[in-house]
């Protein structure tokens, strides 16, 4: 009997992003620092706004927040 073996699914927009990873890291020779160096010169140089993720103190007259993971227990 033949032994199949499972090759894993491949995203490819996962193997996409991956390649294109390796091309940008390999011009600064996998350096993190100067990558970081690079990507904050392409951030002062872009022309916008840059996105903050740090999330404000809410306000009183801010709506409340839905919950992240809705509670699955019902109350009857």
């Amino acid at each position: 009997m033949k032994s199949t073996k499972k090759v894993p699914w491949q995203d490819p927009i996962v193997g996409e992003i991956r390649r294109n990873w390796e091309k940008y890291a390999a011009k600064f020779d996998f350096d993190l620092e100067k990558i970081y160096l690079d990507l904050k010169r392409q951030e002062e140089e872009t022309e916008g706004p840059v996105v903050s993720f740090i999330r404000e103190a809410p306000t009183a007259t801010s709506p409340p927040a839905a919950p992240a993971h809705p509670s699955k227990r019902r109350d009857t």
